[in-house]
């Protein structure tokens, strides 16, 4: 990312969905901030577990309370409006997706959903970003278009792909500690007592802190270790990740971040898929309680799948979000170009642009190329 673009508006509002990681009371604020500043009519985060659709975050943000208590009883008329659940499954995660230029929702005028919910609002369009997406958690930030709205700009897309990686990261993490936060009374109580490994590390990695699960893990060496005092993962996939991720919490934007320190996939000593979360803590010392010093809390969480395909590896290696990470894998899959905007559910001018970095990021210039890189591209066992 160019340093000198850097909106310090946007690098506080990055700070402000972190501060409500740590205290969620904090989360309508945020939210609403980003409603605000892309002038959307209203803003729904959603953090829910499956299979049960239990909510760990759930934050309306200028919904009238009428469609606040009232929208459950509409959730299953959602699905006909994308053109399906399997339409919902494939939207690539981080990719800000405009529901009309997905499938035409106007074929629906009976859809309860757009009749009695959206529609009294004022609303014609929305913009989703999906979040998490796995066997255990779904989460996603949906914000309803009202028709006063000018249209959405290819400026405000590129935005708030800046802004998805660290409302990712925020969704995981928050999901890591939710249930465990609703019961005690301080982040810091609520890190000790989870069942994933948290560690709260310095720049250069040193252990400030370990939580019981984390030491755990350090006495068995597996899937971390304790060199020197400093953090290691046993088993990266590919070495300097979190080195990379922690370092970049220290004394910088938190908006440079990016998606660095999101889903860093290692592994334990049987072989099992670990992803690594980091989260920036260096303004945050005084309310999660960690010592002078500390810049990040690092997470050891379980994979929801296996870190096997080469894609995943090219995806690490190269920084591609995960709209670009699917552009790679179907481009490698031998899909054309209208069959790709199709499974994302995007425009062909988006997929272009995803195209080109892809090209740009891995130094390609041709889809043979792409193929080709794919197949040299080994994981370590």
């Amino acid at each position: 990312m160019d340093r000198t673009v850097i909106d310090p508006a946007l690098n506080e509002l990055i700070g402000a969905i972190y501060d409500a990681t740590i205290e969620p009371r904090l989360w309508h604020d945020a939210i609403d901030r980003v409603r605000q500043r892309y002038q959307f009519q209203i803003a729904i985060l959603a953090i829910n577990r499956l299979p049960d659709m239990s909510p760990v975050v759930q934050v309306p943000c200028n919904v009238p309370p009428w469609f606040v208590e009232h929208a459950g009883d509409y959730v299953d008329a959602i699905p006909e409006l994308w053109g399906g659940l399997a339409t919902i499954a494939r939207l690539p995660l981080e990719e800000p997706i405009i529901q009309s230029q997905v499938y035409d929702f106007h074929k629906h005028p009976d859809n309860r959903w757009y009749a009695e919910w959206s529609q009294p609002q004022g609303i014609v369009d929305q913009l989703v970003i999906g979040l998490v997406n796995d066997p255990t958690t779904v989460a996603s930030l949906g914000m309803g278009v009202h028709h006063s709205r000018p249209p959405i700009t290819g400026e405000e897309l590129d935005e708030m792909r800046l802004l998805a990686p660290h409302l990712r990261r925020a969704a995981t993490i928050s999901n890591l500690i939710g249930a465990a936060r609703e019961e005690v009374a301080s982040f810091r109580a609520a890190f000790d007592v989870i069942g994933s490994g948290a560690l709260i590390v310095d720049a250069d990695l040193r252990i400030r802190h370990a939580n019981r699960a984390a030491d755990a893990m350090l006495r068995e060496a597996d899937p971390i270790r304790s060199v020197d005092g400093r953090l290691h993962l046993a088993h990266d996939l590919v070495p300097g990740r979190l080195e990379e991720a922690v370092r970049a919490t220290a004394g910088r934007p938190e908006v440079e971040l990016g998606r660095r320190g999101i889903a860093i996939p290692a592994r334990r000593k049987d072989g099992s898929a670990i992803s690594v979360h980091v989260l920036p803590l260096e303004r945050r010392t005084v309310a999660t309680g960690a010592e002078r010093g500390a810049v990040a809390a690092v997470f050891i969480a379980d994979s929801a799948a296996p870190w096997t395909a080469a894609t995943d590896a090219v995806a690490i290696l190269y920084d591609l979000t995960p709209a670009e990470g699917r552009v790679f894998e179907l481009v490698v899959a031998g899909r054309s170009s209208q069959q790709i905007a199709k499974e994302l559910g995007i425009a062909m001018s988006t997929l272009r642009t995803h195209l080109l970095r892809v090209f740009n990021k891995t130094g390609r210039h041709s889809r043979t190329q792409l193929v080709r890189l794919a197949s040299e591209i080994k994981l370590p066992l």
